[in-house]
């Protein structure tokens, strides 16, 4: 993507590709494209501050994207509890509904990261879980314990949705969600300058964002 001038002409700036042996140096400590990351920020920003640059160039973006996402930017907080057993999961599920346990005292038993917390899961946003469990919490009340669901990797899991905290266009999002599009725009930059292998000393074009 490119930014256009009054003349519609893409702003740009030029990149000088490193010598031969700068770059074999910074590759043999696997150092070459932090270095190259750095210096395609130093080039677009100017004199401004990286911030200052990133907060001008893509905080419309990131309002676009908060809208987009929507309540996939939800924080919540879960009690999980997974098992390579359908059978099982279905008697978790029974015991919880019935009382006869907790997640607490059933969490030993159960595999993945809530295993150790006491079943416990988060705060986490929604858009971290994978399908089809997203679309499960999206649906989800709090309190209600949620019959077994199978996940792509062959496990199925028993959850309660325990808090909902909905998503706020504020400064921290605002940050979020700039700082990811900058890393997206970095990434592909990066990646199409290294797909082009430019001479050593040339200087590359960089379309701004």
């Amino acid at each position: 993507m490119t930014l256009t001038t009054a003349n519609d002409q893409p702003r740009q700036c030029g990149l000088k590709w490193p010598n031969a042996e700068l770059r074999e140096a910074l590759e043999r400590v696997d150092l070459f494209t932090l270095w190259l990351g750095r210096s395609i920020e130093a080039c677009v920003r100017g004199d401004q501050s990286l911030e200052q640059w990133q907060s001008e160039t893509f905080e419309v973006a990131a309002r676009q994207r908060f809208l987009e996402l929507g309540s996939a930017l939800d924080r919540v907080c879960l009690s999980v509890l997974q098992s390579d057993d359908t059978h099982l999961a279905q008697e978790w599920y029974f015991k919880l509904q019935d009382g006869d346990a907790d997640f607490g005292k059933l969490a030993p038993q159960s595999l993945g990261n809530s295993r150790d917390s006491g079943g416990h899961l988060g705060p986490l946003r929604i858009e971290e879980l994978q399908a089809p469990l997203d679309r499960m919490v999206l649906r989800a009340q709090p309190g209600v314990i949620q019959p077994p669901l199978r996940i792509p990797n062959g496990r199925s899991i028993v959850l309660r949705l325990d808090s909902r905290l909905p998503a706020q266009w504020d400064d921290a999002t605002s940050r979020e969600l700039t700082l990811r599009l900058h890393r997206d725009w970095l990434t592909n930059t990066i990646n199409t300058l290294l797909a082009s292998d430019p001479r050593p000393e040339s200087v590359c074009s960089l379309p701004l964002p």
